[in-house]
């Protein structure tokens, strides 16, 4: 067993200096002040924003790649330094870009999409510096029918392949399925498991996932399992090595498994997701999870 390692992501981490129009020095919540930083603005003379360009395609579902999804900001660099933009986080997915600028004026620098987007709808996001706040929308789309194979996660990303009550994932280049046996809503706990057997019909092994939800309903969302009671495994369930792991990940582990629940329809409760990331084998060596779909009928209690 791995040492509990909690990773912690320090998101707001922006570092940009900006003055905007003889306006009193703003720190915006996406700005940490520092030596020799840039400063600038994104506002041009008449008060209004610069262009900012949104690049690529976004699919529910589907993990965004920094080289084909980032967003084209225009800043007016008044002085040259470093810069350290990040937007907050949104519908899972966000945007960030450092560098440094060597002159002033006009000067155009991407930022990058990192994350998953959950929910098919026009996302907000805003950007404010120097006392301006610039918004910009990033529409995702159905992923249904879109598969980008291995994202830059590892993941397979469309469920619409996967049939009902089933699940799957590839991992040391084998790929395990099978059916389900149990998946079950707890609505005083906020805690959903999602539990399966193999494909052969196979007793020996069993598959699960489990997600403990923030909020009081069965939501889609992204889970990681470095998150307490989020959790990925397949173990021995029968014979002498009952309950030893085969691959797992937990908040006990440092490597994670992210999954995501893609959709859930409260009127047929039918619930679909992916998963994918890292996980431990019973050497404790990390094995990458990547093709990981479910789709099951929820019960609840």
């Amino acid at each position: 067993m791995k040492k509990n390692t909690n990773l912690l992501i320090l998101g707001l981490i922006l570092s940009a200096l900006f003055y905007s129009c003889g306006k009193e020095t703003s720190y915006e919540n996406n700005i940490v002040p520092g030596g020799l930083k840039a400063t600038g603005t994104i506002e041009d003379s008449s008060g209004n924003c610069l262009p900012i360009v949104v690049r690529g395609t976004y699919y529910n579902g589907i993990a965004v790649s920094g080289d084909t999804d980032y967003v084209q900001l225009t800043i007016n660099v008044k002085t040259t330094g470093s810069y350290s933009i990040q937007t907050p986080l949104a519908n899972g997915m966000q945007f960030s870009g450092t560098g440094v600028f060597n002159s002033t004026g006009l000067q155009v620098i991407h930022l990058k999409g990192s994350g998953t987007p959950v929910k098919i709808a026009t996302t907000n996001f805003n950007i404010g510096l120097g006392g301006l706040t610039c918004p910009f929308t990033v529409s995702v789309e159905d992923s249904t029918g879109h598969s980008s194979g291995n994202n830059n996660s590892g993941g397979s990303t469309d469920t619409s392949s996967i049939a009902l009550n089933k699940w799957q994932f590839v991992a040391n280049g084998h790929t395990y399925s099978g059916n389900m046996m149990s998946s079950l809503y707890v609505k005083l706990a906020s805690n959903y498991t999602f539990f399966g057997s193999m494909a052969s019909g196979s007793k020996d092994t069993a598959f699960g996932i489990q997600i403990q939800f923030p909020g009081s309903s069965l939501d889609t969302g992204s889970f990681p399992t470095s998150s307490l009671g989020n959790n990925f495994s397949l173990q021995f369930a029968t014979g002498a090595n009952a309950g030893n792991i085969i691959y797992e990940s937990n908040a006990l582990y440092q490597q994670t498994v992210n999954i995501v629940v893609s959709s859930y329809n409260s009127s047929t409760k039918v619930i679909s997701g992916i998963f994918y990331g890292q996980a431990y084998d019973a050497n404790d060596s990390t094995v990458n999870i990547s093709n990981g779909k479910f789709k099951a009928t929820v019960t609840s209690q």
